[in-house]
Protein backbone atom coordinates (compact mmCIF):
# COMPACT_ATOMS: atom_id res chain seq x y z
CA UNK A 1 0.00 0.00 0.00
CA UNK A 2 2.91 2.35 0.70
CA UNK A 3 4.23 1.80 -2.80
CA UNK A 4 0.94 3.08 -4.25
CA UNK A 5 1.29 6.35 -2.32
CA UNK A 6 4.70 7.17 -3.78
CA UNK A 7 5.00 9.91 -6.47
CA UNK A 8 4.00 8.85 -9.95
CA UNK A 9 6.94 7.99 -12.22
CA UNK A 10 7.80 9.79 -15.42
CA UNK A 11 5.87 8.18 -18.34
CA UNK A 12 8.88 8.70 -20.62
CA UNK A 13 11.03 6.60 -18.29
CA UNK A 14 8.34 3.95 -18.18
CA UNK A 15 8.33 3.68 -21.96
CA UNK A 16 12.06 2.93 -21.91
CA UNK A 17 11.31 -0.36 -20.25
CA UNK A 18 10.62 -3.16 -22.78
CA UNK A 19 8.12 -4.76 -20.41
CA UNK A 20 6.29 -1.45 -19.97
CA UNK A 21 6.11 -0.97 -23.72
CA UNK A 22 4.73 -4.47 -24.21
CA UNK A 23 2.12 -4.01 -21.51
CA UNK A 24 1.20 -0.60 -22.91
CA UNK A 25 0.90 -1.87 -26.47
CA UNK A 26 -1.03 -5.00 -25.50
CA UNK A 27 -3.48 -3.14 -23.29
CA UNK A 28 -3.96 -0.31 -25.78
CA UNK A 29 -4.54 -2.68 -28.70
CA UNK A 30 -6.92 -4.80 -26.61
CA UNK A 31 -8.98 -1.79 -25.59
CA UNK A 32 -9.09 -0.44 -29.12
CA UNK A 33 -10.05 -3.89 -30.45
CA UNK A 34 -12.86 -4.23 -27.91
CA UNK A 35 -14.12 -0.72 -28.62
CA UNK A 36 -13.84 -1.42 -32.34
CA UNK A 37 -15.98 -4.53 -31.98
CA UNK A 38 -18.54 -2.50 -30.06
CA UNK A 39 -18.31 0.27 -32.67
CA UNK A 40 -19.50 -1.94 -35.53
CA UNK A 41 -23.13 -2.28 -34.34
CA UNK A 42 -23.07 1.38 -33.30
CA UNK A 43 -22.06 2.42 -36.82
CA UNK A 44 -24.73 0.19 -38.32
CA UNK A 45 -27.32 1.67 -36.01
CA UNK A 46 -26.19 5.19 -36.89
CA UNK A 47 -26.37 4.36 -40.59
CA UNK A 48 -29.91 3.08 -40.15
CA UNK A 49 -30.83 6.25 -38.25
CA UNK A 50 -29.52 8.48 -41.05
CA UNK A 51 -31.56 6.59 -43.63
CA UNK A 52 -34.60 6.77 -41.38
CA UNK A 53 -34.20 10.55 -41.20
CA UNK A 54 -34.35 10.73 -45.01
CA UNK A 55 -37.38 8.48 -45.01
CA UNK A 56 -39.17 10.47 -42.28
CA UNK A 57 -38.78 13.78 -44.14
CA UNK A 58 -39.89 12.30 -47.48
CA UNK A 59 -42.76 10.41 -45.89
CA UNK A 60 -44.04 13.62 -44.30
CA UNK A 61 -43.99 15.46 -47.61
CA UNK A 62 -45.64 12.62 -49.53
CA UNK A 63 -48.30 12.27 -46.84
CA UNK A 64 -48.96 16.01 -47.09
CA UNK A 65 -49.43 15.76 -50.87
CA UNK A 66 -51.80 12.78 -50.62
CA UNK A 67 -53.77 14.43 -47.80
CA UNK A 68 -53.92 17.84 -49.46
CA UNK A 69 -54.83 16.50 -52.89
CA UNK A 70 -56.91 13.39 -52.18
CA UNK A 71 -58.38 13.36 -55.70
CA UNK A 72 -55.00 13.68 -57.39
CA UNK A 73 -54.05 10.72 -59.51
CA UNK A 74 -51.86 9.91 -62.44
CA UNK A 75 -50.12 12.86 -64.03
CA UNK A 76 -51.33 15.32 -61.39
CA UNK A 77 -49.82 13.24 -58.63
CA UNK A 78 -46.58 13.04 -60.60
CA UNK A 79 -46.48 16.85 -60.92
CA UNK A 80 -46.89 17.33 -57.18
CA UNK A 81 -44.09 14.82 -56.53
CA UNK A 82 -41.85 16.55 -59.04
CA UNK A 83 -42.23 19.80 -57.12
CA UNK A 84 -40.52 18.12 -54.16
CA UNK A 85 -37.18 18.55 -55.93
CA UNK A 86 -37.46 22.28 -55.35
CA UNK A 87 -38.23 21.89 -51.65
CA UNK A 88 -35.16 23.06 -49.61
CA UNK A 89 -35.88 20.34 -47.04
CA UNK A 90 -35.80 17.68 -49.76
CA UNK A 91 -32.66 18.57 -51.64
CA UNK A 92 -31.78 14.90 -51.66
CA UNK A 93 -34.69 13.89 -53.97
CA UNK A 94 -33.14 13.02 -57.34
CA UNK A 95 -36.15 11.56 -59.16
CA UNK A 96 -39.22 9.41 -58.93
CA UNK A 97 -41.75 7.25 -60.70
CA UNK A 98 -45.53 6.71 -60.31
CA UNK A 99 -47.36 3.41 -60.94
CA UNK A 100 -51.13 3.08 -61.28
CA UNK A 101 -53.22 0.40 -59.60
CA UNK A 102 -52.49 -2.01 -62.47
CA UNK A 103 -48.76 -1.59 -62.09
CA UNK A 104 -48.29 0.48 -65.23
CA UNK A 105 -45.93 3.42 -65.25
CA UNK A 106 -47.85 6.69 -65.17
CA UNK A 107 -44.76 8.87 -65.47
CA UNK A 108 -41.34 9.62 -64.06
CA UNK A 109 -38.97 12.50 -63.49
CA UNK A 110 -35.29 13.01 -62.74
CA UNK A 111 -33.04 10.01 -62.03
CA UNK A 112 -35.15 6.86 -62.27
CA UNK A 113 -35.25 4.64 -59.15
CA UNK A 114 -33.88 1.10 -59.41
CA UNK A 115 -36.48 -0.22 -56.99
CA UNK A 116 -39.11 -1.98 -59.13
CA UNK A 117 -42.75 -2.47 -58.29
CA UNK A 118 -42.39 -6.19 -57.62
CA UNK A 119 -39.48 -5.55 -55.26
CA UNK A 120 -41.33 -2.69 -53.59
CA UNK A 121 -44.15 -5.05 -52.59
CA UNK A 122 -41.70 -7.02 -50.42
CA UNK A 123 -39.10 -4.34 -49.58
CA UNK A 124 -40.48 -0.80 -49.38
CA UNK A 125 -37.04 0.76 -49.04
CA UNK A 126 -33.67 -0.25 -50.50
CA UNK A 127 -30.15 1.21 -50.69
CA UNK A 128 -28.25 1.04 -53.97
CA UNK A 129 -24.57 1.77 -54.61
CA UNK A 130 -23.52 2.46 -58.18
CA UNK A 131 -21.03 4.57 -60.10
CA UNK A 132 -23.05 7.72 -59.50
CA UNK A 133 -22.92 7.17 -55.74
CA UNK A 134 -25.20 5.92 -53.00
CA UNK A 135 -28.93 6.00 -53.79
CA UNK A 136 -31.80 5.30 -51.44
CA UNK A 137 -35.14 4.33 -53.04
CA UNK A 138 -38.37 4.45 -51.00
CA UNK A 139 -41.84 3.31 -52.10
CA UNK A 140 -45.32 4.26 -50.74
CA UNK A 141 -48.94 3.58 -51.61
CA UNK A 142 -51.43 6.42 -51.66
CA UNK A 143 -53.85 4.45 -49.49
CA UNK A 144 -51.34 3.25 -46.92
CA UNK A 145 -48.63 5.85 -46.83
CA UNK A 146 -46.70 5.68 -43.63
CA UNK A 147 -48.64 2.62 -42.45
CA UNK A 148 -46.92 -0.13 -44.38
CA UNK A 149 -48.13 -2.02 -47.40
CA UNK A 150 -51.91 -2.36 -47.84
CA UNK A 151 -53.83 -4.66 -50.22
CA UNK A 152 -53.81 -3.57 -53.83
CA UNK A 153 -56.92 -1.30 -54.38
CA UNK A 154 -58.31 0.16 -57.60
CA UNK A 155 -57.55 3.75 -56.47
CA UNK A 156 -54.18 2.81 -55.08
CA UNK A 157 -51.05 4.30 -56.68
CA UNK A 158 -47.40 3.40 -56.03
CA UNK A 159 -44.98 6.24 -55.50
CA UNK A 160 -41.25 5.58 -55.65
CA UNK A 161 -38.72 8.35 -54.94
CA UNK A 162 -34.94 8.20 -55.36
CA UNK A 163 -32.81 10.01 -52.77
CA UNK A 164 -29.14 10.98 -52.73
CA UNK A 165 -27.59 9.01 -49.85
CA UNK A 166 -24.03 10.31 -50.29
CA UNK A 167 -24.41 12.79 -47.41
CA UNK A 168 -25.21 9.87 -45.13
CA UNK A 169 -21.81 8.37 -45.91
CA UNK A 170 -20.07 11.63 -45.06
CA UNK A 171 -22.10 11.95 -41.87
CA UNK A 172 -21.31 8.33 -41.07
CA UNK A 173 -17.57 8.90 -41.60
CA UNK A 174 -17.67 11.92 -39.30
CA UNK A 175 -19.49 9.81 -36.74
CA UNK A 176 -16.90 7.03 -37.06
CA UNK A 177 -14.00 9.48 -36.72
CA UNK A 178 -15.62 11.12 -33.72
CA UNK A 179 -16.28 7.80 -32.01
CA UNK A 180 -12.83 6.44 -32.99
CA UNK A 181 -11.13 9.50 -31.54
CA UNK A 182 -13.10 9.12 -28.36
CA UNK A 183 -12.19 5.42 -28.25
CA UNK A 184 -8.49 6.21 -28.71
CA UNK A 185 -8.58 8.83 -25.96
CA UNK A 186 -10.37 6.50 -23.56
CA UNK A 187 -8.02 3.64 -24.40
CA UNK A 188 -4.96 5.89 -23.97
CA UNK A 189 -6.20 7.20 -20.63
CA UNK A 190 -7.05 3.75 -19.27
CA UNK A 191 -3.73 2.39 -20.56
CA UNK A 192 -1.74 5.18 -18.92
CA UNK A 193 -3.55 4.76 -15.61
CA UNK A 194 -3.06 1.01 -15.66
CA UNK A 195 0.57 1.50 -16.61
CA UNK A 196 1.12 3.72 -13.58
CA UNK A 197 -0.43 1.08 -11.34
CA UNK A 198 1.46 -1.77 -12.97
CA UNK A 199 4.68 0.19 -12.64
CA UNK A 200 4.21 0.33 -8.87
CA UNK A 201 2.91 -3.20 -8.58
CA UNK A 202 5.08 -4.95 -11.16
CA UNK A 203 7.78 -2.94 -12.95
CA UNK A 204 9.56 -1.51 -9.89
CA UNK A 205 9.70 -4.86 -8.03
CA UNK A 206 10.96 -6.61 -11.15
CA UNK A 207 13.68 -3.99 -11.68
CA UNK A 208 14.68 -4.29 -8.02
CA UNK A 209 14.79 -8.06 -8.34
CA UNK A 210 16.93 -7.72 -11.48
CA UNK A 211 19.41 -5.51 -9.61
CA UNK A 212 19.46 -8.02 -6.75
CA UNK A 213 20.19 -10.83 -9.19
CA UNK A 214 23.13 -8.82 -10.55
CA UNK A 215 24.41 -8.15 -7.02
CA UNK A 216 24.01 -11.82 -6.13
CA UNK A 217 25.97 -12.83 -9.23
CA UNK A 218 28.79 -10.42 -8.38
CA UNK A 219 28.86 -11.62 -4.77
CA UNK A 220 29.04 -15.25 -5.85
CA UNK A 221 31.73 -14.60 -8.47
CA UNK A 222 33.84 -12.51 -6.06
CA UNK A 223 33.19 -14.84 -3.11
CA UNK A 224 31.89 -11.96 -0.99
CA UNK A 225 29.24 -11.91 1.78
CA UNK A 226 25.58 -11.56 0.89
CA UNK A 227 24.60 -7.95 -0.02
CA UNK A 228 21.48 -6.13 1.18
CA UNK A 229 18.79 -6.96 -1.35
CA UNK A 230 16.41 -4.10 -2.24
CA UNK A 231 13.61 -6.44 -3.37
CA UNK A 232 13.10 -7.68 0.21
CA UNK A 233 11.30 -4.45 1.10
CA UNK A 234 8.38 -5.54 -1.11
CA UNK A 235 6.22 -7.58 1.26
CA UNK A 236 3.69 -9.01 -1.17
CA UNK A 237 1.18 -11.82 -0.95
CA UNK A 238 1.17 -12.71 -4.65
CA UNK A 239 3.23 -14.57 -7.24
CA UNK A 240 5.89 -11.86 -7.47
CA UNK A 241 6.25 -11.82 -3.69
CA UNK A 242 6.71 -15.60 -3.80
CA UNK A 243 9.40 -15.16 -6.47
CA UNK A 244 11.25 -12.62 -4.27
CA UNK A 245 11.06 -14.90 -1.22
CA UNK A 246 12.16 -17.88 -3.31
CA UNK A 247 15.10 -15.88 -4.67
CA UNK A 248 16.21 -14.94 -1.14
CA UNK A 249 15.96 -18.54 0.03
CA UNK A 250 17.79 -19.72 -3.07
CA UNK A 251 20.64 -17.30 -2.43
CA UNK A 252 20.88 -18.49 1.18
CA UNK A 253 21.10 -22.07 -0.04
CA UNK A 254 23.76 -21.06 -2.57
CA UNK A 255 25.72 -19.26 0.15
CA UNK A 256 25.56 -22.33 2.43
CA UNK A 257 26.57 -24.52 -0.49
CA UNK A 258 29.48 -22.18 -1.18
CA UNK A 259 30.61 -22.51 2.46
CA UNK A 260 30.36 -26.29 2.25
CA UNK A 261 32.25 -26.18 -1.03
CA UNK A 262 35.02 -24.08 0.48
CA UNK A 263 35.37 -26.48 3.37
CA UNK A 264 35.37 -29.43 1.00
CA UNK A 265 37.98 -27.72 -1.18
CA UNK A 266 40.21 -27.09 1.85
CA UNK A 267 39.88 -30.71 2.91
CA UNK A 268 40.55 -31.83 -0.64
CA UNK A 269 43.62 -29.61 -0.91
CA UNK A 270 44.95 -31.01 2.35
CA UNK A 271 44.22 -34.53 1.18
CA UNK A 272 45.88 -33.83 -2.16
CA UNK A 273 48.91 -32.42 -0.42
CA UNK A 274 49.17 -35.50 1.78
CA UNK A 275 48.67 -37.70 -1.24
CA UNK A 276 51.32 -35.78 -3.14
CA UNK A 277 53.79 -36.24 -0.30
CA UNK A 278 52.85 -39.92 -0.09
CA UNK A 279 53.42 -40.36 -3.84
CA UNK A 280 56.75 -38.54 -3.63
CA UNK A 281 57.89 -40.85 -0.83
CA UNK A 282 56.66 -43.88 -2.79
CA UNK A 283 58.81 -42.60 -5.65
CA UNK A 284 61.73 -42.40 -3.22
CA UNK A 285 61.24 -46.07 -2.33
CA UNK A 286 61.01 -46.95 -6.02
CA UNK A 287 64.13 -44.94 -6.78
CA UNK A 288 65.89 -46.68 -3.87
CA UNK A 289 65.03 -50.06 -5.39
CA UNK A 290 66.51 -48.92 -8.71
CA UNK A 291 69.59 -47.56 -6.98
CA UNK A 292 69.97 -50.81 -5.06
CA UNK A 293 69.89 -52.73 -8.30
CA UNK A 294 72.54 -50.44 -9.81
CA UNK A 295 74.66 -50.46 -6.65
CA UNK A 296 74.13 -46.78 -5.86
CA UNK A 297 71.84 -47.16 -2.85
CA UNK A 298 72.46 -45.39 0.44
CA UNK A 299 70.52 -46.44 3.48
CA UNK A 300 70.27 -42.83 4.68
CA UNK A 301 68.19 -41.87 1.62
CA UNK A 302 65.10 -43.55 3.14
CA UNK A 303 65.43 -42.17 6.66
CA UNK A 304 62.62 -39.59 6.12
CA UNK A 305 60.24 -42.22 4.74
CA UNK A 306 61.17 -44.66 7.48
CA UNK A 307 59.96 -42.16 10.10
CA UNK A 308 56.31 -42.62 8.93
CA UNK A 309 53.98 -44.67 11.15
CA UNK A 310 52.02 -46.23 8.30
CA UNK A 311 52.61 -49.10 5.88
CA UNK A 312 54.93 -47.03 3.72
CA UNK A 313 57.17 -46.29 6.74
CA UNK A 314 57.31 -49.98 7.65
CA UNK A 315 58.10 -50.79 4.03
CA UNK A 316 60.96 -48.27 4.02
CA UNK A 317 62.40 -49.67 7.25
CA UNK A 318 62.15 -53.22 5.93
CA UNK A 319 63.75 -52.06 2.68
CA UNK A 320 66.65 -50.51 4.64
CA UNK A 321 67.15 -53.75 6.59
CA UNK A 322 66.92 -55.79 3.42
CA UNK A 323 69.35 -53.47 1.62
CA UNK A 324 71.83 -53.71 4.51
CA UNK A 325 71.50 -57.48 4.51
CA UNK A 326 71.94 -57.63 0.76
CA UNK A 327 74.98 -55.38 1.01
CA UNK A 328 76.55 -57.60 3.65
CA UNK A 329 75.81 -60.75 1.65
CA UNK A 330 77.15 -59.08 -1.47
CA UNK A 331 80.38 -58.17 0.34
CA UNK A 332 80.71 -61.74 1.59
CA UNK A 333 80.05 -63.09 -1.89
CA UNK A 334 82.63 -60.75 -3.36
CA UNK A 335 85.20 -61.91 -0.78
CA UNK A 336 84.40 -65.54 -1.45
CA UNK A 337 84.55 -64.85 -5.15
CA UNK A 338 88.01 -63.31 -4.83
CA UNK A 339 89.25 -66.26 -2.77
CA UNK A 340 87.70 -68.70 -5.19
CA UNK A 341 89.27 -66.85 -8.12
CA UNK A 342 92.74 -67.19 -6.52
CA UNK A 343 92.29 -70.91 -5.97
CA UNK A 344 91.03 -71.36 -9.48
CA UNK A 345 94.02 -69.46 -10.88
CA UNK A 346 96.51 -71.63 -8.94
CA UNK A 347 94.83 -74.84 -9.99
CA UNK A 348 94.70 -73.65 -13.54
CA UNK A 349 98.42 -72.83 -13.57
CA UNK A 350 99.30 -76.22 -12.07
CA UNK A 351 97.17 -77.90 -14.68
CA UNK A 352 98.84 -75.92 -17.44
CA UNK A 353 102.32 -76.77 -16.12
CA UNK A 354 101.35 -80.41 -15.87
CA UNK A 355 100.09 -80.39 -19.42
CA UNK A 356 103.39 -78.86 -20.63
CA UNK A 357 105.70 -81.15 -18.70
CA UNK A 358 103.77 -84.20 -19.68
CA UNK A 359 103.78 -83.46 -23.39
CA UNK A 360 106.01 -85.44 -25.79
CA UNK A 361 107.70 -82.37 -27.02
CA UNK A 362 108.75 -81.39 -23.49
CA UNK A 363 110.03 -84.92 -22.88
CA UNK A 364 112.14 -84.79 -26.03
CA UNK A 365 113.59 -81.43 -25.05
CA UNK A 366 114.34 -82.75 -21.59
CA UNK A 367 116.08 -85.79 -23.06
CA UNK A 368 118.12 -83.62 -25.38
CA UNK A 369 119.18 -81.48 -22.48
CA UNK A 370 120.45 -84.49 -20.64
CA UNK A 371 122.65 -85.46 -23.59
CA UNK A 372 123.85 -81.94 -24.22
CA UNK A 373 127.46 -81.14 -23.16
CA UNK A 374 127.90 -77.67 -21.84
CA UNK A 375 131.70 -77.60 -21.99
CA UNK A 376 131.78 -78.50 -25.62
CA UNK A 377 129.24 -75.73 -26.34
CA UNK A 378 131.23 -73.03 -24.70
CA UNK A 379 134.62 -74.28 -26.09
CA UNK A 380 133.33 -74.31 -29.47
Amino acid sequence: MKSLLQPLPNPVKLLRSPLSRRILLGMFVSLVAIEGILLVPSVQRRHHELLEQIEEVSTGKVRWIVTTYPAAAGKELLQHLQQLQADPMLQGVLGGIVYDASGNVVGSFGELPELGLEEAVHHRRQLFVNEAGRRYDIAWTTTGIGEGMLPDLSENHWLVLRHNADPTRQALMRYILRIAGLVVLIAAFITLVMLMLLNRLLIHPILALRRDLSLAGEAVSCDEPAPQFASLRYQRQDELGEVIVTFNEMYKQIWRAMGDRKQAEATLRQHNQSMQEYIEQVDQVTAAATALEEGRFYVESLDEVAERDDELGRLARMFQLMAASVERRESQLKQQLRELSIEIDQAKRQQQVAQITQSDYFQEIQADLKDFCHDEFWQA
